[in-house]
């Protein structure tokens, strides 16, 4: 629910147009397409094409108005699959990452199947079977391939026997799933003797029948904790309000996520429990003259959390254009694994208005982000007729969806990661506590928006009952699926991937595609694909050209090129992508110039990605300002070279900057891959804890006579240089009183552990020579020590500052609702970073490059300076801060600077002094995103190299006091350079909404529209970015002019910017009339002190509009 959706429009474009095109067949008979919906018919002497038709030796199957099928086709019982050219297909077939098989005459089998000799086992849903499987009470072993194996079998490091029937025969290993020999689920053996109580599963509604479920995992019946589950919480909605203690309302502005429409409220005509239903409420109503929307949304963080469980929800969704019903959990503490989609999100049901008999569970994670999705469809009626229930089960390596009690797809594939990192260990992100929500949102990406059919007065998404299910205990040592081997076919005789490249013939290798009120066509002539737009639709790939299939090999080096021209000056967009990994950009959007000579077109890209035999060449040309005809041919992708990976030498610096690789214990099956382990201590147990998902390494050693270099555990070949300065960290602690060594470049260091934990810091260089690269902890020794954070870096202040080691050491932060992406240019810029945005969102943050771990020490001075430049003339805002993602507290210890980049190259420099206590964690962070509320949404880029951080002694450079105006120590208070040295803020943990802006008359003013006042003063407020430095026992006068609309009170303060202490403070009243504010006061000590004016949830906190101006802080 909260990821964007936009490509699924684009998926059900392909699915209708890998069509051939006009193909012949027969002097009378051709196939149509219709220029409504896109479908294809077929028409010969004979009429309209129904039911099966055999054209050109292929079968084909069309509905009784003719309309060809795609996808699966249930035929009296019996299914069938046909691909996206219509074309019935026997033999094996991978759906979406699953495979069935069907027979010579087309039928799916299920149960056991025998192919060329070899069994394979598939259950009900034709889902081909892999692992240890019972049937019929016997136990078999299927290989990664589905293959049933005989003779000796590896399992769990164990080894098995198995006849030549397949069967176990001896030691008998335990089964995942059970089927009978028709593939029907059925309980285990092992488990019937369990007689735990349960509520049962509700069946499905009576004016409802199933059908074929489409997914992109596996599907079938086994549940191996049928009997198993016990309910822990349920809300019947029985009472008269929502319960409080279980339940939270969300409040959001429209435009959120997901180009939304609707504003979220707590108001009861949104959200309410009436005749024991909770009840969410889509309201259309009129605001300044547009129309306005406004829903309902509810959750359980901090309330309600689980980690696995079985859930079922008895619901009824509305129907209706651009209504969208969702019942979803999200982590409640998304800091674990990172921001969405890292920390995993599970979409228990999703619904489409305009697509009211369709049902979608779907998982997201990843970075970069993917998702898994399965989708059920009923045959008749619709999920807003009647009440059903949406169902999953969660158990540590698999997600199970049902509705009205049949499972309807599964997943167990999944990974979280730090991009250009490993992959944390399976099951995560899926492994920790989540919470619930349920929602209505109006319009959006994905649904689009409502139009004239759309019923609010029936927009009401109804919940019935919600019930949670626990199992006693879970076994969390799962491992992940075997990645199917990805075949990657070769290029032609010339080297090129792409197919008829020259548009020698039209035999359907390209495919146009429409999407978002796009219109327009394509045609093949004289060896060129011409590409004419009669509406341009409301996104870039609203018209596209595109080659699907396309193999691209991790590491490999790829140059597209093409002759393109137009029938007047205008711009196309070219990239690759891969549609099955949620359209991930391996070759990035890149905006191509066209005019009316034909030109050649070359562009490099490096394929940094997994091996994906399905990347897709697009050509966008929709909503670009021109409807011009686009001529395009001579299209080649062609390998220029290969990466290897370097499997066994140096380690890979970590993107953090940690030279160390899993020193936080998280990756590999074990958690302990890159570690080494040499023990000659008898009875020493080694393992990664995993107690609430906190990972440490932990060395019991029961040895009393263990000495302490016995036990090693080390790391080798550390990517560390000659000639530099490096620092190691790690956290430890031990049962008793313990000393422990760390060895590294030939040098060694103790650390005497305590019961408590401590983190240890030692300093060491490399000369000339490296005498080890390799890291040894020596944790001999009776007791037990636990290690964890081990880091070795850079002893440097800032870390990679001239990026000559990629983005090692930096994070490039895009917000979902902001468009960019950050890579080093090495070619052009000699290794500096390039931020290409193409919307920076609406507040500053939302686009960030940052370091984290900074540290500033108390009392010292510091020169900050780095070069900057930007393709269009902007405003950029940087700091070096505290880190306030656990308190909201971002305390700017160098002060927040405004400054104004352009197209020449330029060195921007600040000094200060940290006045704060010292902080190794603080963040550096250069914010691109909405800059004094200027959302930019003109494609441009911004270019950054040469941070540097140094210690100085005195400062060289005037520091930046912000005075102007003689003495006045606020800069820009009459605000005619709008928001300049002015931020303002509200925290997204509140309900609070308001719009800051700047006057149009010629005495400009800020001017705050406050919508929601929030639950405290400071949830809205407009602050000076500069800190003012004041000092003791001085005279100050703050003054200033201020009015609203209606009669309010508003905070004016000079505040201690870290402990939040007031040197100054008044509630002011206003109204209509312009009032003239002056607060004298007296320093008690010197301060880097901040102006603040709150205008939230204060005395008189009526919502209007609040106009500030003439802004003075002065000594008298």
């Amino acid at each position: 629910m909260k990821s964007v959706k936009l490509k699924k429009i684009i998926a059900g474009a392909i699915a209708a147009s890998m069509i051939p095109v006009m193909l012949q067949s027969g002097v009378n008979a051709e196939w149509k397409q219709s220029a409504d919906n896109g479908s294809w018919s077929y028409v010969d002497d004979s009429g309209v094409a129904t039911n099966w038709k055999l054209i050109d030796g292929i079968w084909y199957n069309f509905d009784s108005s003719g309309v060809m099928r795609t996808g699966w086709i249930n035929d009296n019982g019996t299914w069938y699959f046909a691909d996206a050219s219509g074309a019935m297909k026997t033999g094996w077939i991978n759906d979406k990452g699953t495979w069935y098989f069907t027979d010579a005459s087309g039928a799916m089998k299920t149960g056991w199947v025998n192919d060329k000799g070899t069994w394979y086992f598939t259950d009900t849903s034709g889902a081909m079977q892999t692992g240890v499987v019972e049937v019929n009470g016997k136990v078999y072993s299927l290989g990664s391939s589905g293959a049933m194996q005989t003779g000796k079998v590896i399992i769990d490091n164990k080894e098995y026997n198995f006849s030549n029937s397949g069967e176990a025969v001896g030691e008998i290993p335990q089964a995942v799933k059970a089927f009978d020999n028709k593939g029907v689920g059925v309980t285990k053996q092992a488990d019937k003797p369990a007689t735990t109580e349960t509520l049962p599963s509700s069946t499905a509604s009576e004016n409802s029948s199933s059908h074929h479920s489409s997914s992109s995992g596996n599907s079938g019946n086994g549940n191996p904790e049928q009997n198993k589950w016990k309910l822990v919480w349920q809300d019947d909605f029985n009472g008269n309000e929502l319960n409080q203690n279980d339940w939270s309302s969300e409040k959001h502005d429209p435009g959120w996520v997901n180009n939304e429409l609707q504003e979220y409220t707590d108001s009861k005509e949104n959200i309410f429990v009436k005749d024991g239903e909770l009840v969410l409420k889509a309201i259309k109503t009129q605001k300044d003259g547009k129309d306005y929307y406004t829903s309902g949304k509810i959750n359980t963080k901090d309330k309600k959390t689980f980690k696995y469980g079985k859930f079922e929800i008895r619901a009824k969704a509305p129907k209706g254009q651009g209504l969208w019903p969702a019942l979803w959990m999200m982590p409640n503490d998304e800091s674990l694994y990172g921001q969405w989609p890292k920390c995993g999100e599970i979409d228990m049901m999703e619904v489409l208005g305009n697509e009211p008999n369709k049902l979608y569970g779907t998982i997201h994670y990843g970075d970069p982000h993917e998702q898994k999705q399965g989708t059920y469809v009923l045959d008749k009626g619709t999920f807003a007729d009647d009440y059903h229930v949406y169902g999953i089960e969660w158990v540590p390596g698999e997600i199970r969806w049902y509705i009205d009690g049949k499972l309807y797809y599964t997943a167990n594939d999944w990974f979280t990661s730090v991009e250009g990192g490993d992959e944390v260990t399976f099951p995560a992100p899926f492994d920790q506590e989540f919470y619930m929500q349920f929602n209505l949102a109006v319009g959006g990406s994905w649904p689009g928006n409502p139009d004239e059919t759309t019923d609010f007065d029936n927009a009401e998404f109804k919940v019935d009952y919600i019930k949670a299910y626990q199992l006693d205990s879970y076994d969390e040592n799962v491992k992940k699926p075997e990645a199917e081997k990805v075949i990657l076919r070769d290029p032609d005789k010339n080297g090129n991937y792409i197919i008829n490249g020259d548009f020698s013939k039209d035999d359907g290798s390209w495919k146009f595609l429409t999407a978002l009120n796009g219109v327009g066509n394509s045609k093949i002539a004289n060896n060129k694909m011409t590409i004419s737009t009669e509406n341009a639709g409301t996104a870039d790939y609203s018209i596209q050209l595109v080659q699907p299939g396309v193999p691209l090999k991790e590491g490999g080096k790829y140059r597209v090129t093409f002759d393109a021209k137009a029938n007047e000056d205008r711009t196309m967009i070219v990239d690759v992508s891969g549609p099955d990994r949620s359209y991930v950009r391996y070759f990035n959007d890149t905006k191509v110039d066209l005019t009316t000579d034909v030109k050649t077109y070359s562009y490099d890209f490096t394929m940094e990605k997994k091996d994906d035999a399905n990347g897709r060449l697009e050509f966008n040309l929709g909503n670009q300002g021109s409807l011009a005809d686009v001529e395009i041919s001579n299209i080649k992708i062609e390998k220029i070279g290969q990466i290897e990976k370097d499997e066994n030498e140096s380690k890979k610096i970590m993107p953090d900057g940690n030279y160390v690789n899993n020193g936080t214990f998280d990756v590999g099956e074990d958690r302990m891959k890159y570690w080494e382990v040499k023990s000659k201590s008898t009875n020493t147990q080694i393992n990664v804890t995993n107690i609430n998902n906190s990972r440490e390494l932990k060395v019991d050693v029961k040895d009393n006579n263990s000495l302490l270099e016995d036990v090693v555990v080390k790391q080798t070949n550390l990517a560390l240089t000659k000639n530099d300065n490096y620092v190691l960290y790690f956290d430890a602690y031990a049962d008793k009183d313990k000393t422990i060594k760390a060895c590294i470049n030939g040098q060694e260091f103790s650390a005497d552990l305590t019961n408590n934990k401590k983190t240890f810091k030692f300093e060491f260089a490399t000369g000339e020579e490296l005498s080890s690269k390799d890291l040894e902890l020596l944790l001999g020794g009776q007791g037990i020590a636990y290690i964890d954070n081990v880091r070795i870096e850079e002893n440097s202040l800032i870390r990679n500052g001239a990026f000559d080691s990629g983005l090692t050491g930096w994070n490039v932060y895009v917000d979902s609702s902001s468009q960019a992406s950050g890579s080093v240019d090495s070619l052009k810029e000699k290794n500096a970073v390039q931020l290409e945005i193409a919307n920076t969102g609406d507040q500053d943050w939302k686009i960030q490059l940052k370091q984290n771990n900074v540290k500033l020490e108390e009392g010292q001075k510091y020169r900050l300076s780095f070069d900057a430049k930007s393709t269009i003339d902007r405003d950029i805002m940087y700091a070096i801060q505290r880190d306030g993602s656990k308190d909201n507290n971002w305390d700017p210890y160098s002060g927040s600077k405004v400054i104004e980049v352009g197209k020449d190259l330029k060195t921007y420099t600040n000094e200060f002094e940290m006045k704060k206590s010292t902080d190794e964690n603080a963040i550096f962070t250069i914010s691109m995103g909405a800059v004094n509320g200027k959302q930019i949404q003109d494609k441009h880029t911004v270019t950054v190299d040469n941070v540097k951080l140094e210690k100085i002694d005195e400062f060289t450079i005037s520091p930046e006091t912000g005075t102007v105006n003689n003495d006045n120590l606020i800069s820009n208070g009459d605000f005619t350079s709008e928001f300049d040295n002015w931020g303002f803020n509200i925290p997204g943990t509140t309900p609070a909404a308001a719009t800051f802006s700047i006057t149009e008359d010629a005495d400009k003013a800020a001017a705050i529209d406050v919508r929601d006042v929030g639950s405290n003063p400071w949830d809205v407020m407009l602050f000076g970015n500069d800190l003012v430095d004041l000092s003791k026992d001085v005279n100050y006068r703050l003054e200033f002019d201020a009015w609203a609309e209606e009669a309010r009170d508003i905070e004016a303060k000079i505040e201690e910017n870290v402990a939040y202490h007031a040197y100054a403070s008044e509630t002011v009243a206003l109204d209509g009339t312009k009032k003239h504010v002056t607060i004298r006061f007296t320093m008690p000590k010197d301060d880097d002190a901040q102006l603040k004016f709150c205008l939230g949830n204060t005395s008189n906190p009526t919502p209007t509009k609040v106009y500030i101006d003439n802004v003075s802080l002065k000594a008298e």
